[in-house]
């Protein structure tokens, strides 16, 4: 897990980066008067050099984040600087070999570059908003239950440094974009669906990579003789694991609607004898919630707790009815995570061996539309079945399948009706490109 690649120093802003951007501003201004021999160019491009000055200078640093203070840990946070996010550059790195991987072959289908970049552009800009829409509805409870005010809220909504996007809703938003850029372009919709389906699922498979790194998608407790992974203090998946009071020694459930009404989230199932619940005095049934400084926070206090006396450490609350208050000192904890199954790994390799298929397996298609059909139905049984493996989201519906599951039901019974539905219509795929000429571009 790498949530942050570097950070660009908060004194660069008003330093080194405006006074480069500047020099590089006249430099190009002066290449554009040699070249052209007028002023034109020059002029034109004076408002590009202005809003890059005003970027540089006052937008980038109001997206700096805020950290831990090291010399008052427990005072105000301090700007770091701007974080380039491992997660950010996995998507864009997914973008560009999904895009690149498209354009290999768009020509051999009669589709020129400039439509599947200009179909590339619209269906990225709708794939992320989709993405995050869906997120956002997945965890509607915590974005609009933190007693937030408006603004705050929206800021949370759109922040996105950190992940927060569900492929299925990149997937229905950059189905929707094309859809519509069919229409205006007048496209075979299903000639490039199929063109477009082995990139998507290269950069979902690149993608996943950036969940790794983000800590996002993480599994279930690996408890069998199978691939783990453990994750950092205060990452998502060491988060949950606290609060849940497995890193405590017990395992829990989720407590009755009454229990949460009155502050207790989960009820013990089983405490480990001489482990940290068992020490607290805590019991099979006793109803708890345990309550943990910030995620940032908490990395710090568990990575420098022999740096702290006991009497001065932040400490995690666990309130129990039968107990009250019990605090744990942030020395006992371990470091790192339970071992859980390696989610994103797995989702990695799946979608590589799905795009390998679908490349493979368009030479062979009959009819247009097969391809994305595949894709649909591949990816919706490999997405079911890892969703088994996964531990971050809850069930629908009142039932254990979670609203991927739900989403890959349908859209397993979509891949399959659209198969059917090719293969009905009878439009030979080979047929049609020998009467397509390849368009300029």
């Amino acid at each position: 897990m790498q949530q942050t690649l570097f950070l660009i120093p908060h004194e660069w802003f008003a330093g080194p980066l405006l006074i480069a951007w500047l020099v590089l501003g006249v430099v190009v201004m002066g290449v554009l008067r040699w070249r052209t021999g007028s002023w034109n160019e020059v002029w034109n491009f004076l408002p590009v050099y202005g809003i890059g000055v005003v970027v540089v200078h006052f937008v980038l640093p109001q997206l700096e984040v805020d950290g831990i203070n090291p010399a008052d840990p427990s005072g105000p946070w301090i700007k770091q600087g701007l974080a380039v996010r491992g997660y950010g550059v996995c998507l864009l790195l997914a973008i560009v070999a999904g895009v690149g991987l498209t354009l290999s072959r768009c020509r051999q289908v009669g589709i020129s570059s400039d439509q599947i970049l200009s179909l590339a552009f619209w269906m990225t800009i709708c794939g992320i908003l989709g993405a995050r829409i869906f997120f956002v509805i997945q965890k509607s409870d915590e974005f609009f239950s933190r007693g937030h005010s408006l603004w705050q809220t929206i800021i949370d909504v759109v922040d996105m440094t950190k992940g927060g996007l569900v492929v299925y809703g990149s997937l229905i938003g950059g189905m929707l974009a094309a859809v519509v850029f069919f229409r205006v372009t007048k496209l075979s919709v299903l000639k490039t669906a199929d063109l477009i389906a082995p990139g998507m699922v290269l950069g979902l498979a690149i993608g996943r990579i950036g969940c790794l790194m983000n800590g996002c998608c993480f599994g279930g407790l690996c408890e069998v003789n199978l691939p783990a992974i453990q994750f950092p203090a205060g990452s998502p998946a060491y988060m949950q694991q606290l609060r849940y009071g497995e890193l405590l020694g017990m395992k829990t459930e989720e407590a009755s609607k009454e229990s949460l009404q009155s502050g207790f989230a989960r009820v013990v199932l089983h405490v480990q004898p001489a482990g940290l619940a068992d020490q607290l005095g805590i019991k099979v049934d006793d109803e708890i919630s345990v309550r943990t400084p910030d995620s940032e926070q908490m990395k710090f206090m568990v990575d420098h707790a022999e740096d702290w006396p006991e009497e001065t450490m932040p400490i995690v609350v666990v309130d129990s009815r039968r107990l009250g208050q019990l605090a744990v000192p942030m020395g006992a904890l371990d470091k790192r995570s339970l071992k859980v199954h390696p989610t994103q790994i797995y989702s990695s390799i799946n979608a590589a061996v799905l795009c390998l298929v679908l490349w493979f397996f368009w030479k062979f298609r009959r009819n247009d539309g097969e391809v994305f059909a595949l894709m649909l139905i591949l990816y919706s049984i490999g997405r079911f079945l890892l969703e088994m493996l996964r531990r971050d989201e809850a069930g629908l519906f009142g039932t254990s399948l979670t609203i991927s599951q739900w989403v890959s039901i349908g859209a397993l019974i979509f891949g399959f009706a659209l198969m059917a539905y090719v293969k009905l219509a009878g439009n030979n795929a080979r047929e049609a490109v020998e009467k397509t000429p390849v368009s300029a571009g």
